[in-house]
Formats: structure tokens, C-alpha cells, sequence
């Protein structure tokens, strides 16, 4: 009985993701020496949706002499459909002043959507945080609630009190315009 038990708990599923990163080309057109041709691993993260616990197995980052306004791909490519899901950032984001941060935004299933990278300046800690953000559910509208009128078929509740300007708006208007008239003829 208790072995049967033990079977039926839920397992956490761990499940590995690997970043890549991806160098642009310069906007002039001239490709740097140090331009990386394709998507090459930046770092291999094990993660646990439901318990969104997150740790770094490796991370390389890009070498090369590149200036710091560089800009790079990091991210993932989709296998299903091969469009990329990451954001761009600059090479100065990867020097060894600033911590980087992977955020991992997964779907309900667990399933990576998203991947984004950002840097904050470099304390005492890791050089490398991960954190796991799992997509929560929307606003929804409270549906078929039961309208309550009162005897005369009206709805409860005093409806606030306009101000001067809002009752008498048009009357301030006329007057306006009759000044801009009136001054208009006496010329």
C-alpha cells in the first residue's frame, strides 16, 4: 500500500534548455573578423517548471573583439517553426563588470516561450542568475452576475452629483460665442 502510494506522487519533470547566441552584422554591412556565423551555445540551464527552480550547468560567453555597441541574438530557435524567441542585446552587456540575467518564461505545460536576458550591475553574488517565470492567467470578467433594481425599476445606488461646469457647459459655451460676435461687430 504505501509503495502504491509513493507511485502515485508526482514526479517533477527536470528539463534542460540550451541559449544561443547569435551575432548581427554590423549596420554598415562590414562584417568584423570576430563574427560568429550562426547560432552557438551560450548556456545550458536545467529548470523545474513546477517547482520553478532553476540551475546554470555551463555558460560560455562570446569571445572575440567586438566593440561594445555590437549587438547580439540571445535566445532559442523554435523547432517546430524555426523562428526565434529571444531578445537582442549588446556586446557591453556581456563584460565581466555587469551579472547577467536569464529569465525563463514558461507555459502552463512547462514548456519554454520565451527567453530574455538582462544585466544589472555586478555584486557579491553568482555572475550568472536564472529565474523561471511561468505565464499567469489573465483578468477575467465576472460573467452573468445578476442585475438588481430597486421598485421603481431603477439600479441601487446614488449617482454622484455633477459639478457646475458639467451642467452648465453648453451655457458657458453660448456665452463665449455671443462675446466673440458682439466684439467682432464693433470694430
Amino acid at each position: 500500500m504505501l509503495l502504491a502510494k509513493l507511485l502515485l506522487l508526482p514526479v517533477a519533470v527536470a528539463s534542460s534548455l540550451t541559449v544561443y547566441v547569435h551575432s548581427l552584422p554590423a549596420a554598415d554591412g562590414s562584417q568584423s573578423s570576430s563574427h560568429i556565423p550562426g547560432p552557438v551555445p551560450l548556456a545550458q540551464i536545467d529548470y523545474d517548471a513546477s517547482t520553478i527552480a532553476a540551475s546554470l550547468s555551463s555558460y560560455t560567453p562570446p569571445t572575440g573583439s567586438y566593440s561594445p555597441q555590437h549587438l547580439f541574438r540571445v535566445g532559442l530557435s523554435d523547432p517546430k517553426t524555426g523562428e526565434w524567441r529571444g531578445v537582442v542585446t549588446s556586446a557591453a552587456s556581456f563584460a565581466d563588470d555587469y551579472k547577467k540575467k536569464f529569465v525563463i518564461h514558461v507555459d502552463e505545460k512547462g514548456g519554454v516561450y520565451h527567453v530574455g536576458f538582462g544585466t544589472s550591475a555586478r555584486g557579491k553574488d553568482d555572475e550568472v542568475e536564472i529565474q523561471v517565470v511561468k505565464r499567469a492567467s489573465g483578468p477575467t470578467p465576472v460573467l452573468n452576475k445578476p442585475i438588481v433594481l430597486n421598485a421603481e425599476g431603477k439600479l441601487e445606488g446614488k449617482e454622484p452629483e455633477k459639478t457646475f461646469l458639467q451642467k452648465y457647459w453648453w451655457a458657458l459655451a453660448l456665452f463665449i460665442l455671443v462675446q466673440l460676435v458682439a466684439g467682432g461687430g464693433e470694430k
